[in-house]
């Protein structure tokens, strides 16, 4: 009896992903790169501009004047004082004592630098190198000899330094350069106005939303009608011994009316509790989004700010990069969590319920299935968010915070030279933006789940 089972045929083989090019193997090439031929005309001119510009910036003072200032440049030496002319002798003499003091415990070398009234470069004086002894203390009358060579170890952290300036010398510059001192460099560079500031800024703002966007954005997929019934006297019971125990520690709430109003207060707040986490972060999410990040900024700024110093007698002083970062990630926080939330839903259903099945709690299920998952899915939209906030964070000038867009507009504001100026924040911000794009794009391939 013939059998009418097939015979199983040998997997058919899939196709290469990539397919060479034979007009680039012909040409030497791997036949994997992209031609010249497949450039769109659009990426041509984009080239040609690219070049145009790059040659344009690098081969015009004004342009590295203003990205050197931007850039907060140099970073291995800083300017002590400058002394003008009026502290200058007849004969070139000056003489300068180091104000505020320095730091102990700490090498430096210092010279001068001398400037014309054109602002050309004079000259240098002579080099003093010198280590502040630890625990050192402000001294006058402490002067210093030139050692270019030889490290004077000094008990003060006030001393005086003095030369002669050549003919036609205006200004005299005080210059402590550490380019030798790769701690010193790296504080430095941390500490830099500018292109730093602003990464900086994105970088910490960006961490504190993500973890803001997280935590509301589980707390946004929770139930937002859950039965209130359900412990609600373990609740009660247990919001009627907080009362208590607070009643007993504020001797002036102890009077009967004072009690049973506390009381009311917080057992209504333990028997809504379970509906809170969706109501909390709902109201946080469309009250934040429904507001320009502009307004979030300058409310943080000028009105979170001083209400926190005078209300902690200047004990809590948020000025500055604190109130830009809090700010920022206020903002972004609502918008994270939206961004989370929407991953989270993603994920079927059915892994909540196998994870809950085999005898995971809600968190480990959260921790170890559902979030693991969403994650994955939600770093483009994370790094797009990244990249909006870079180029938000040029909202953070209005606090007079020194990024790359105030640091643009000091510029101008010293040389009059706004084309210059802001041709440069706009091309940082271009260039930032780009090697951003191109780095979530590569993260896009890494993570894009293998198809059939």
């Amino acid at each position: 009896m013939t059998s009418n089972i097939p015979t199983p045929q040998p997997p058919i083989p899939k196709p290469p992903s990539l397919i060479p090019d034979e007009r680039a193997r012909h040409r030497g090439r791997t036949g994997l790169a992209l031609s010249w031929e497949h450039i769109p005309w659009w990426g041509i001119i984009v080239l040609i501009m690219g070049v145009f510009v790059a040659f344009s910036v690098f081969t015009s003072v004004r342009y590295q004047d203003a990205l050197s200032f931007i850039f907060d440049l140099p970073w291995h030496k800083t300017a002590l004082k400058s002394l003008d002319g009026k502290k200058i002798a007849d004969d070139g003499s000056w003489t300068f004592t180091v104000q505020p003091p320095l730091a102990d415990n700490t090498r430096y070398t210092v010279y001068a630098e001398f400037y014309k009234e054109d602002g050309t470069f004079n000259g240098r004086g002579e080099v003093y190198k010198f280590e502040i002894a630890k625990g050192a203390e402000p001294q006058e009358n402490v002067a210093l000899q030139p050692s270019p060579t030889i490290v004077q170890t000094i008990q003060s952290t006030t001393p005086t330094i003095s030369g002669v300036a050549p003919a036609d010398t205006a200004k005299v510059v005080i210059v402590d350069d550490f380019r030798d001192q790769p701690i010193r460099i790296a504080k430095r560079i941390w500490d830099a106005n500018g292109v730093i500031m602003t990464i900086k800024v994105t970088l910490i703002a960006f961490v504190i939303a993500v973890v803001i966007g997280l935590v509301f954005g589980v707390m946004r997929v929770s139930s937002g009608s859950p039965d209130l019934r359900v412990n609600m006297w373990r609740r009660l019971g247990f919001g009627l011994l907080a009362t208590v125990a607070i009643v007993m520690l504020r001797g002036q709430w102890r009077n009967p009316t004072s009690f049973l109003s506390f009381l009311l207060g917080v057992e209504a707040f333990f028997f809504l509790l379970p509906a809170m986490p969706y109501t909390i972060s709902t109201l946080y999410v469309e009250i934040v989004r429904g507001v320009p990040m502009l307004v979030i900024i300058l409310y943080m700024g000028f009105a979170v700010t001083p209400a926190l110093r005078n209300a902690s007698n200047n004990s809590i002083d948020l000025r500055g990069l604190p109130a830009a970062v809090i700010g920022l990630a206020f903002g972004y926080g609502a918008y994270l969590a939206e961004v989370f939330r929407a991953g989270i839903e993603a994920i079927p259903h059915g892994q909540m319920e196998a994870a809950r099945s085999i005898g995971m709690s809600y968190f480990q299920a959260m921790r170890f299935v559902i979030l693991p998952q969403a994650i994955r899915m939600i770093l483009p939209p994370l790094g797009n968010d990244f990249i909006a906030m870079l180029k938000d964070s040029s909202l953070i000038s209005v606090i007079a915070l020194p990024e790359v867009l105030q640091q643009g507009r000091l510029w101008i504001s010293r040389n009059f030279r706004a084309f210059e100026g802001y041709n440069s924040v706009m091309m940082l911000y271009l260039i930032m933006t780009l090697v951003l794009s191109l780095l979530v794009r590569s993260i896009e391939r890494r993570v894009e789940l293998p198809s059939d």
